[in-house]
């Protein structure tokens, strides 16, 4: 997958959440009322009502409509008056979105592509990641599909797995672009790890021909400088409020 059809990806990608086409917008802030904005996004088990994505040069407000009057009362004023208005009404949460801008780390020493058969190592490394949750049920099925898909790794270091990219549901595209966010337990970071896992999980799925996208949230700053040490580069930041469906 080359750079240019990365580009156009990750483009349609946040297009479908601003519901608006990213790559025709001439710079300034442009208001898109949408219905899309009412439905719950799958992989999100939540509504995005509301979400700002802000570039170097252009603004999007995608909105519910039940947000019309508020908005309309925006339309007159500046980003920064935007983000306060929005602030005061309801705090968004801050994401900072990231394009594959080129592979910058080949050394994947002990990552590897999971495969179904690596389910117990998963298992044991999710309870341990996710102590509150709860996996019965539903964690087998879903470690197979999406193994069987080659879309997770992992660094498994004296027989434990310690770091995974995961793979979760995709709102849009599904099967075009591919998170590839990264979870370490905590006793094994800041050893390498990581950057292994999520090189090696970026270039797999480029070699699939499935675009690589990252994000984070904002004050995540070593997801930040991970994501920018892997070869990408800062795409737009995102403001959102989130809705229970």
């Amino acid at each position: 997958m080359n750079l240019q059809k990365i580009c156009n990806t990750t483009l349609q990608f946040y297009s479908c959440f601003c519901g608006t086409d990213l790559a025709t917008l001439t710079p300034g802030i442009h208001f898109v009322c949408t219905e899309e904005r009412d439905v719950s996004l799958k992989g999100f088990g939540c509504k995005y009502t509301l979400f700002l994505l802000v570039s170097e040069d252009s603004c999007v407000i995608s909105y519910s409509p039940k947000y019309c009057h508020f908005v309309d009362s925006l339309k007159s004023a500046g980003i920064n008056e935007i983000l306060f208005a929005i602030r005061q009404k309801q705090m968004p949460k801050h994401m900072r979105l990231f394009t594959f801008g080129g592979e910058a780390v080949f050394d994947y020493r002990n990552a590897k592509i999971l495969e179904p058969t690596d389910y117990s190592l998963f298992a044991s490394f999710f309870r341990k990641a996710y102590p509150t949750a709860n996996p019965d049920g539903w964690l087998y099925d879903y470690f197979t599909e999406k193994t069987e898909k080659e879309y997770m790794a992992g660094y498994i270091e004296n027989g434990v797995l310690v770091s995974v990219c995961d793979a979760p549901d995709m709102p849009y595209m599904e099967n075009l672009i591919q998170h590839t966010g990264i979870m370490t337990l905590p006793d094994y970071r800041n050893k390498g790890y990581a950057k292994s896992t999520a090189a090696l999980s970026t270039h797999h799925l480029l070699e699939n021909g499935v675009c690589p996208q990252w994000e984070c949230h904002a004050k995540n700053i070593a997801s930040i400088n991970l994501a920018r040490t892997l070869g990408y580069q800062d795409f737009a930041q995102a403001y959102i409020w989130e809705e229970n469906p």
